[in-house]
């Protein structure tokens, strides 16, 4: 196993310290990306899987040889080592928080199947809502703890100090970071916005997290300038970005990977293969670990197709809509794929998402199935447009402007991992979907009232999704879905905020303010 960049070609160690690629520009980061060896990593499946998944192993440990860290550390005869350190930050996050790291259980939702005019067996969901503080982000960042871990394990100086983690935030995902890092004996400073809810800071506070409340003298302070503050902190005192999307730090995917791993897996057992799923997406760091997952698998023949991945953002703010057509207009202009001709002359103009899916549903769904079936006979030209395209990222994945958030919930205005999913779903058949807030909001209510499971409206978009798929005949009869549960309310249980944890930083402050 080793790193490679997709956009440039080239090949990376497991034990470079590089988060990206080093070829990076200001035109964009180049992610890097896993490489395994399907040839070495099939001695594992189904057999020894399989007994460790009977066993009820803990997932790290389950799927350990689809892991860099694994790989690295069994390469420095640590591979027992790394089993025991996945076992002791699980029971470690468990002490603190009440619990450690689970295998979700894939639930058969008939009732809620019925509810949306699906047939009984056809819809599958991965609920989420049991992992670590309620959420798969916790996911992530386990993965990067246990690459941090295992770099310091297989170092001259595996006493050294450990360094200390950020990252910023304005939602859920700075909680399960505090959990993680705290779990593992980091110091985490935490950006968030100097409007953040006082139940949030109460939480980070009792984990042992620095937050720095980020205002504005000027305007309310928001998560740009939070991100501002942080790369200046990253910058100054060389701090290790703790972050879910693998733009920032490529072990952030393989940590969430598991979590799909345990869906497709499941399903294999059961013989029951996914022929479509839908992932809400905010960053992008949910839906591009289930990409790189399943892309996987079917390297492995552990599924024989890729599962259609559609997407769904909210209609206040959809930029990987955008972001879709804009790849897929280059993709026509550069003579890989024939677009049809209508659509290739709206795609010329200042187009919206939402209009085209709106109106041209039919032509935008035949093209997408049609160049899917097609990728495997043109996939080279495919890939040599989507690493031309990763080379002026930052121009096909812009930062989205909303005049108005009506949800009053956090939206992520920027597709960090954006070309990863995008082309995931080109290459799979899929698209992107885009839910109003009454939609949003019926999802929520269907899936509490059909299987019980309390989560936030964030955490149900995918449901919203796979409406509007049924709504719009995209699934056909007999497919199976699979959607993800994943973010619950937020719940201090009465903590206290403990204030000298606590540095407000306004916009005029000098970052070196954060080492007094």
């Amino acid at each position: 196993m080793y790193l490679y960049c997709p956009v440039c070609g080239k090949e990376y160690p497991l034990e470079t310290n590089a988060l990206f690629c080093p070829e990076s520009t200001e035109n964009g980061i180049h992610p890097l990306i896993k490489q395994e060896n399907p040839a070495e990593l099939a001695r594992v499946f189904p057999t020894t899987l399989t007994k460790r998944w009977n066993d009820k192993k803990l997932s790290f440990s389950v799927f350990r040889e689809f892991m860099a860290s694994y790989q690295l550390a069994a390469a420095n005869g640590k591979a027992s080592w790394w089993v025991e350190r996945v076992l002791a930050l699980s029971d470690a996050c468990e002490r603190i928080t009440g619990r450690g790291f689970i295998r979700t259980p894939e639930i058969q939702a008939d009732d809620l199947a019925l509810a949306i005019d699906l047939p009984k067996g056809s819809l599958f969901v991965k609920n989420e809502t049991l992992q670590l503080m309620g959420s798969h982000k916790s996911r992530h960042f386990a993965g990067i703890i246990m690459h941090l871990e295992t770099l310091r394990e297989i170092s001259d100086d595996p006493a050294a100090a450990k360094k200390t983690l950020a990252i910023y935030s304005q939602g859920s995902a700075v909680m399960e970071a505090a959990a993680i890092a705290g779990a593992a004996g980091y110091q985490l400073y935490a950006f968030v916005p100097g409007q953040i809810s006082e139940e949030i800071i109460s939480v980070l506070t009792n984990l042992g997290t620095k937050v720095i409340k980020v205002d504005s003298e000027t305007q309310e302070a928001d998560i740009d300038l939070c991100r501002q503050r942080y790369q200046e902190a990253l910058k100054k005192f060389d701090w290790f970005p703790l972050t879910p999307y693998g733009l920032d730090v490529w072990s952030a995917v393989e940590g969430a990977e598991t979590m799909e791993y345990e869906f497709l897996f499941n399903q294999y057992l059961i013989d029951a293969p996914l022929d479509v799923q839908v992932v809400q997406v905010g960053g992008g760091s949910l839906a591009n670990a289930v990409a790189s997952a399943n892309s996987f698998f079917k390297s492995l023949n552990i599924i024989r197709k890729l599962p259609r991945l559609y997407t769904c953002q909210t209609m206040d703010c959809y930029p990987l809509a955008q972001s879709y057509f804009l790849v897929l207009r280059e993709l026509g202009r550069k003579g890989v794929v024939t677009l049809p001709p209508e659509l290739a002359m709206l795609l010329e103009g200042n187009f919206d998402a939402k209009a085209l899916m709106e109106n041209n549903l039919g032509q935008i769904k035949m093209t997408a199935g049609l160049i899917a079936e097609m990728y495997p006979k043109i996939s080279s030209g495919m890939e040599t447009v989507f690493a031309a395209v990763g080379k002026q990222r930052n121009e096909f994945f812009k930062a989205w402007i909303a005049e108005e958030n009506t949800l009053g919930m956090p939206v992520n205005d920027r597709m960090y991992d954006g070309l990863e999913i995008v082309r995931h779903m080109i290459i799979s058949g899929g698209l992107p979907l885009i839910a109003g807030e009454d939609e949003l909001q019926k999802a929520q209510d269907l899936a509490q009232a059909h299987t019980g499971i309390e989560l936030s409206v964030v955490g149900s978009a995918g449901l919203a999704g796979l409406r509007l798929l049924i709504k719009n005949k995209l699934v056909r009869q007999g497919e199976r879905c699979g959607i993800f549960f994943s973010g619950t309310k937020i719940n201090s249980h009465g903590l206290s905020v403990v204030q000298n944890r606590v540095i407000t930083l306004t916009d005029s402050d000098d970052i070196s303010k954060l080492s007094d």
